[in-house]
């Protein structure tokens, strides 16, 4: 576990989702290389970091497309 500790002090806003940790951790164990995982995290930290500032749940949110 120590691999998404050191994720979580590089992007804070993974620590704030535990799933987030549980989901890195899934692919870690999995045998994914670091440098998967290190992407991986910055992607989802990306999009934590949106859903904060939205004030959204990042586990519901629909994305709705006007055309």
């Amino acid at each position: 576990m120590s691999g998404t500790v050191v994720l979580t002090e590089k992007w804070p806003v993974l620590g704030r989702h535990e799933q987030a940790v549980v989901w890195l951790q899934v692919w870690a164990d999995l045998g994914r290389a670091p440098r998967t995982i290190d992407a991986y995290a910055r992607g989802l930290a990306e999009y934590l970091l949106m859903c904060e500032r939205e004030a959204v749940d990042p586990l519901t949110v629909r994305i709705s497309r006007s055309m």
